[in-house]
């Protein structure tokens, strides 16, 4: 009986040795799976209890490919592409019209989503600008600065204008320097996107109730 158990001990602890790191193409394992060349999964990939994460937030994310099913690692330091990226344009000079005619970014509306989140103008440096109206010098316009797709380009566009009025400083028309601050998102990485607007009649109440978009 002392024989039987002492063969059955070493036959756990040589399994748990066993378990506790395997190399596939790899004589020397460092981890508990540590393969060295392609590894092919068809069906389902589970992980049990994978432990706290204590590395740097983008060092040991994988992305799986839709096309082919390939895992891979991503590195953002080295992808075309993140889910968020940022950038600003600065539109140096520009007429007293502004942007009102658009300005093509020629970033792809199938492959991102834009959104303006910031911007702002000035001359020369210089914020002692007035945005008065074309009809009445004592009324102060609003303006407006937005991203939009354009149907022939499929592209996304900027406008950045002053509403029934031009850039002025004191009584003269002058040319003005934009910045917009956009923040552009991979479509890859947005779970429900809408292709149509989402309309509410307010049949000029002050208040209404919008539907719910569908999928929600």
């Amino acid at each position: 009986m002392k024989y039987s158990l002492f063969v059955f001990s070493i036959l756990v602890l040589n399994s748990i040795s066993l378990v506790a790191q395997v190399g596939i193409n790899n004589t020397n394992p460092t981890a508990t799976l540590d393969v060295v060349g392609d590894v092919l999964l068809q069906g389902k990939l589970y992980l049990e209890e994978p432990g706290k994460y204590t590395s740097s937030p983008t060092s040991k994310l994988l992305m799986v490919d839709n096309v082919n099913g390939v895992v891979n690692k991503y590195d953002i330091a080295t992808s075309s592409f993140g889910p968020l990226n940022y950038v600003r344009f600065v539109f140096i000079n520009t007429s007293d019209y502004g942007l009102d005619a658009g300005y093509d970014t020629k970033i792809s509306a199938t492959k991102y989503t834009v959104a303006v989140h910031g911007y702002s103008f000035t001359r020369n440096g210089d914020t002692n600008l007035t945005l008065r109206s074309t009809t009445n010098n004592t009324y102060v316009e609003g303006h407006q600065f937005y991203a939009y797709v354009d149907g022939n380009t499929n592209t996304w566009w900027l406008k950045a204008f002053v509403n029934n009025s031009r850039f002025y400083i004191g009584t003269n028309l002058t040319p003005v320097d934009l910045s917009l601050d956009l923040i552009v998102y991979r479509n890859n990485f947005i779970t429900k996107i809408w292709d149509t607007p989402q309309t509410v009649n307010m049949g000029g109440n002050a208040t209404a109730t919008a539907p719910l978009p569908a999928g929600f």
